[in-house]
């Protein structure tokens, strides 16, 4: 295929400049071309619309100098930096800021173009935008690392206080084995459950997971939780009898995340109330923390979301949305209330159904 001189025509008229001009601005990926000292010489309308401005006219009156774009004035000597010694950049992944203030991620590839004589005359490239997948790859990388902490934890204290007691065992009562080994326990159960969370959390098909109905007393349950976790924690029975039918492991799952969660984040005072509310058994997780707007009650029960108090900031920010999940797997249901200045996470499973005899 011949490619037409500047100044051939086409049957509409068009010369193989106008062409190539047209294409240039039809192009979706955003072009440029800007000189050495920072002017922008040349740019479609894919780049005005990624960098926020309605014309490439209007991004050119405001846009004197494209390093103005870097939110890292570092980013751009680098840039320039290969450019120069390299001639040419390839897949430069560079923050820039738009003309609202908000901030995008593009992948730029960029060729100095020089003269005859090999003056350095401009650089033409293109931008792609790739915010989505540098968030996610930051968010994948403080995932991992936060779960790395946390499972580190309970490991850590279940070999420092195995090692003790094998090392130890004759000097110790068996008073002070049985603490050691309830510690134990403690330690690799708050392990064995960020894996569960982390299986349920990742299996998008709920079908996958198994979940085992019957009928149990939820006050069990709640016991069970409670009696391991370093506070001190009332449970109040308030009205009703308290057998639901759902799975007692994966309630006990739902449970402990949600009085984990408030430990975490919750006020000072916390206390559980049980209550029947008509073919529902309500489990009401309580503390005496501020009331949540409605915008942060729909943000935290989304996967990897966590809390924001800055005393506990490792979190995998897992627990609620796992919880909900359940709940709603075993025809519950996990919301969020705020009453006389308690603010509650209420768990809601079916009741059971009387035994015909």
């Amino acid at each position: 295929m011949e490619i037409p001189s500047q100044n051939a025509d086409d049957k509409s008229g068009m010369t193989g400049v106008d062409r190539l001009s047209a294409y240039f601005r039809r192009m979706p990926v955003a072009l440029y071309r800007s000189s050495p000292t920072g002017e922008l010489l040349a740019a479609n309308p894919a780049l005005a619309s990624l960098l926020g401005f309605e014309t490439v006219e209007e991004m050119r009156e405001h846009l004197t100098d494209v390093a103005s774009v870097y939110v890292d004035p570092a980013e751009r000597a680098k840039w320039m930096e290969r450019i120069f010694e390299q001639g040419i950049v390839f897949d430069f992944d560079v923050e820039l800021r738009r003309q609202d203030g908000t901030t995008i991620w593009a992948r730029d590839t960029a060729r100095a173009i020089r003269n005859d004589q090999g003056e350095l005359e401009y650089y033409d490239g293109a931008l792609i935008d790739v915010t989505d997948r540098i968030k996610a790859q930051r968010a994948k990388d403080e995932f991992i690392a936060t779960v790395s902490h946390e499972l580190r934890n309970p490991i850590a204290v279940m070999l420092g206080l195995g090692e003790e007691l094998a090392n130890d065992y004759d000097n110790f009562t068996d008073h002070d084995r049985r603490d050691l080994a309830r510690l134990i326990a403690r330690q690799a159960e708050d392990a064995s459950w960020l894996i569960e969370d982390l299986l349920v959390a990742y299996r998008d098909d709920l079908s996958t997971v198994s979940v085992a109905p019957q009928d149990f007393d939820v006050m069990k349950e709640v016991e069970r939780v409670v009696e391991v976790v370093d506070k001190d924690i009332p449970i109040q029975l308030l009205e009703g009898e308290g057998l639901a039918h759902a799975d007692p492991r994966r309630t006990r799952q739902i449970l402990r995340n949600l009085v984990s969660n408030a430990m975490r984040y919750g006020g000072s005072e916390l206390r559980v109330c049980l209550a029947a509310a008509g073919d529902r058994i309500e489990v009401r997780i309580e503390d005496s923390g501020e009331k949540l707007s409605d915008s942060e009650v729909k943000r935290i029960f989304k996967p990897y979301v966590r809390g924001t108090s800055p005393i506990h900031p490792k979190s995998v920010g897992l627990g609620l949305s796992v919880a909900r999940r359940l709940a709603r797997l075993m025809d519950g249901d996990l919301t969020y209330r705020y009453s006389d200045d308690w603010s509650a996470f209420v768990l809601s499973l079916p009741v059971a159904r009387p035994h015909l005899t």
